[in-house]
């Protein structure tokens, strides 16, 4: 009779584990990056100890993938990092959720691009940006971000290569602790 028990406490415990591990977050990737992958879109993040955050972000699409960091209600106040790989180049953008369905160029509305350190691949069917950003950019449009503290996050991307494209084509939302 304790057999079955001792398979029923481990078949759940295996279960268990699996399950958690479609949002883990804890989840350390080679190089200290913490991930999760909500609707098929995959966020890594890490923060450095120069006050950077180390971000990668990619999706099964050979179009634009983006992050929004700290939004208010939809992609309103969102620091969001959008970006798509065309041919050889890498192209990415800072951006600032104006209001809570639209977005435009942190530059375009007097902040600053805070990216540094941008790449990005698109290989076999999946694009990945990588970037850097200031946990505290000191830019108005820009709210800071503090290694603790957690924070919600929006995801996205698109089937084209522009940052002007529809972007409902899929999304998603999580939170993570920095």
């Amino acid at each position: 009779m304790r057999k079955p028990r001792i398979f029923l406490v481990v078949g759940l415990c295996l279960f268990l584990s699996v399950a958690c591990t479609t949002r883990e977050e804890a989840e350390q990737n080679g190089n200290d990056y913490k991930s999760v992958t909500v609707g098929g879109i995959t966020l890594q993040w890490k923060a450095d100890t120069l006050g950077f955050l180390n971000v990668k972000v990619s999706a099964p699409t050979t179009g634009w993938v983006a992050a929004g960091f700290d939004p208010t209600a939809g992609m309103r106040d969102a620091n969001i990092i959008i970006g798509y790989v065309s041919g050889d180049e890498v192209f990415v953008r800072d951006d600032y959720g104006t209001t809570q369905n639209a977005h435009e160029s942190d530059s375009a509305g007097g902040g600053e691009n805070n990216i540094s350190e941008q790449s990005g691949t698109e290989i076999g069917g999946t694009t990945e940006i990588s970037f850097k950003i200031p946990l505290d950019s000191g830019d108005a449009r820009d709210r800071p971000l503090v290694v603790g503290t957690t924070y919600s996050i929006i995801l996205a991307y698109g089937q084209d290569d522009s940052f002007d494209s529809y972007h409902g084509t899929t999304r998603a939302a999580t939170s993570i602790e920095l």
